[in-house]
């Protein structure tokens, strides 16, 4: 499960009357951090040594390079105590909690220098804009140090992430994302993808046509067929499939089975800003919440979609706390 849905699952465990609840409640949204970096590309759809600029699609304008830090942001560093200094840098203390997270969940590797708020925050400064998130400029660099991140939007992020497809021209040596060749064309990057599967060099993706020599492909008319019968789905089913969807995707893009944020994970993630949130009793107090009301719940929506075997030994105690049937079916599963 992304850290997002975790945080905000497990803000929604707190009691109404818990101190922490108010406080946690609006750290819950996370937001990520990075900065726009300029290249010089080929223009798609074009003659591939045309020389073109390939900037965010974005309003938002981000910076490559980190920047020192104003004034304002010297003094805050040095009078405001921590809880001051996230409060006023709310968005880049989302990001920075995001950061570590990743590091447990994911096996992100955290710089010393990047541990403390304070540090990060005097290392890469403020966010330029709301809406820019932390990327790491060498996708293949697992470790978030100094030099090593950038505030940016989010069409730098995707045209960062490692699954990007590249051409190259022959004739000038330049290459392409995807995601670049897509914007100057005016399609989607899919479609562009889809053109290398079916044969099209990257001298033809790049100028986004086939070259003379390939003959026209014949145009069918398409078959004419009745109109399918509409079926009506019930309340019921389009939530099951859309729970079903939910836990797909997390399990997707997160590389692990997901599972709600439990009481001692919230505990580790907050315990340092709000100190209502430290010691056993707290931690026992929302274990018995978590265990009555929370779990059951979310274990009746998702569990139908979630492999058991692959959740950790702490999550299957939890769910066998509510379900003991699972670990029968567990067992009758290792006998077949």
């Amino acid at each position: 499960m992304s850290k997002v849905t975790k945080c905000m699952a497990s803000v929604a465990i707190l009691a109404p009357d818990d101190p922490a609840f108010s406080q946690a409640t609006k750290h819950a949204n996370d937001v990520g951090v990075a900065a726009n970096a300029t290249y010089s590309v080929g223009e798609a759809g074009m003659a591939c040594d045309d020389a073109a600029t390939v900037i965010s699609n974005s309003d938002d304008v981000c910076c490559a390079a980190k920047k020192t830090p104003t004034e304002q942001l010297r003094h805050d560093l040095g009078f405001l105590t921590a809880m001051q200094l996230r409060s006023k840098y709310r968005g880049e203390a989302n990001s920075h909690r995001n950061m570590l997270s990743r590091e447990r969940v994911k096996g992100a590797v955290v710089h010393d220098s990047f541990r403390r708020f304070s540090d990060f925050l005097q290392h890469v400064g403020p966010k330029p804009t709301k809406s820019a998130t932390l990327d790491r400029i060498d996708n293949t660099d697992p470790e978030y140090a100094p030099g090593k991140v950038r505030w940016a939007d989010k069409y730098t992020q995707n045209r960062n992430k490692g699954d990007s497809l590249v051409f190259t021209c022959p004739t000038s040596g330049r290459s392409y994302t995807a995601g670049q060749l897509a914007k100057k064309q005016g399609v989607t990057a899919a479609a562009v993808r889809s053109r290398r599967s079916r044969g099209w060099t990257d001298a033809e993706v790049i100028a986004g046509q086939r070259s003379e020599e390939v003959p026209p492909q014949t145009v069918r008319p398409p078959a004419i067929t009745p109109p399918a019968r509409r079926v009506q789905k019930s309340t019921q089913q389009i939530l099951f499939e859309r729970n079903r969807a939910i836990i797909e995707h997390t399990r997707r893009e997160e590389g692990v089975e997901p599972f709600i944020a439990t009481p001692k994970e919230i505990q580790e993630l907050f315990e340092d800003d709000f100190p209502d949130m430290r010691g056993e009793e707290w931690l026992q107090r929302m274990e018995k919440a978590f265990e009555k009301r929370k779990l059951p719940q979310y274990w009746k929506e998702y569990g139908p979609h979630i492999n058991f075997a692959a959740l950790r030994p702490d999550q299957q105690a939890w769910v066998l706390r509510i379900d003991p049937a699972q670990g029968q079916k567990t067992e009758l599963a290792d006998r077949l």
